[in-house]
């Protein structure tokens, strides 16, 4: 019986290959195993407020004051304008008991919402909403700073 020295390096390859492919499975799996522990678990919180000129939202030791309203140009709801308008409003935002800055907002007549990222005030990933100024403007009737009420949105994103 003759052996063919190429077919012996063929079947010895074979062979270390069969031995190693388990081996290989388990690496590729342990892995897999590791990156997926390794990733960051998040979990997204959101909080709805409405708070009155002067007053503030508390939130995980963190607080938005609604300072002033510094214009209100929106245009009136029973008038045609060309021009839309809009409100600034000025808010304030704390951190425990120390303040962390002011934050002046614009808020369109035309758009429903504008959002803004609060993310220069905290090394956590937070957005704020501001949702609606009211009451709107009509033209039977001033609007007393007291009567002014924020409407907001705050969504954080929170790492597990």
């Amino acid at each position: 019986m003759q052996v063919n020295p190429k077919n012996m390096k063929l079947t010895y390859a074979n062979s270390v290959f069969h031995l190693l492919k388990p081996a290989l499975l388990v690496f590729s799996l342990f892995l897999f195993a590791i990156s997926a522990s390794a990733q960051d678990e998040a979990e997204i919180e959101t909080y709805f407020a409405e708070t009155k000129l002067g007053e503030s939202f508390n939130f995980n030791e963190r607080t938005i004051h609604f300072k002033e309203v510094l214009v209100d140009s929106r245009c009136p709801s029973d008038v045609t304008c060309v021009r839309a308008g809009e409100a600034k409003i000025l808010v304030e935002i704390f951190k425990g008991e120390k303040s962390l800055g002011k934050e002046t907002i614009s808020l369109g007549a035309n758009v429903n919402s504008f959002k803004t990222s609060l993310a220069i005030f905290f090394e956590e990933e937070l957005d704020i909403e501001f949702l609606s100024l009211s009451p709107y403007p009509k033209t039977s009737r001033k609007i007393k700073a007291s009567d002014y009420q924020l409407q907001f949105k705050i969504t954080e994103t929170v790492k597990r």
